[in-house]
């Protein structure tokens, strides 16, 4: 009987054993719309990497620190258009950019006005849900496609704009984009994010 007893008692731990793992084994379970939510409340975070802009005239590349705060955001480039350090702070209505000894300050109320003050046309405020791999919310989505087994955005269409993600990696926690592209017309971006810092709201 004590033989008996033990032998269920192990059968019981092996199967609750077997259960854990299985929980661990399949994050795919997770739906797009339950990873989506989870992404929303990532409100404050860094990101580390490079990205490569080409337009129809000119093709840069900066490396770049991207730190998001609720609303505002702070972006350090290094390089861009061969002119050294440029620091970016957005609160949503303004643009910030200090160059060296340069500073300007852009209402970014209207919608072509980063490409109209500094060449590049990429909107930012978008670019701060996307690089989560999730689409803005102020904006319609025109299209999204997550992949059938990860959960994970793979394409996204909004703005006229395609965003297309080709990488993710574990982060603190956190499956996060690594690789993604984003498209409109003329303009390319490739980003690659090398690290992330992530503080959940």
């Amino acid at each position: 009987m004590i033989a008996s007893k033990h032998l269920k008692l192990l059968l019981i731990i092996l199967l609750l054993a077997g259960c854990s793992g299985l929980d661990q084994r399949e994050p795919a379970s997770i739906s797009w719309q339950t990873h989506s939510e989870h992404m929303k409340l990532l409100q404050q975070w860094t990101a580390n990497g490079k990205m490569a802009v080409r337009t129809e005239n000119t093709s840069e590349s900066v490396s770049f620190i991207w730190q998001q705060d609720n609303h505002n955001t702070y972006v350090q480039l290094s390089g861009p258009l061969g002119m050294g350090a440029t620091t970016i702070h957005s609160d949503g209505q303004t643009l910030e950019i200090h160059q060296g000894d340069e500073h300007r300050t852009i209402d970014i109320s209207n919608p072509d006005a980063i490409i109209l003050n500094t060449g590049w046309d990429l909107p930012l405020q978008a670019l701060s849900y996307w690089l989560k791999g999730i689409p803005a919310p102020a904006s319609k989505v025109q299209r999204l496609e997550p992949d059938p087994q990860t959960k994970l955005l793979k394409s996204l269409w909004q703005d006229d704009w395609e965003v297309n993600y080709q990488r993710y990696k574990q982060f603190q926690g956190f499956t996060l984009p690594a690789r993604l592209q984003v498209q409109r017309g003329e303009t390319r971006a490739k980003i690659i994010i090398s690290d992330w810092q992530t503080s959940p709201k």
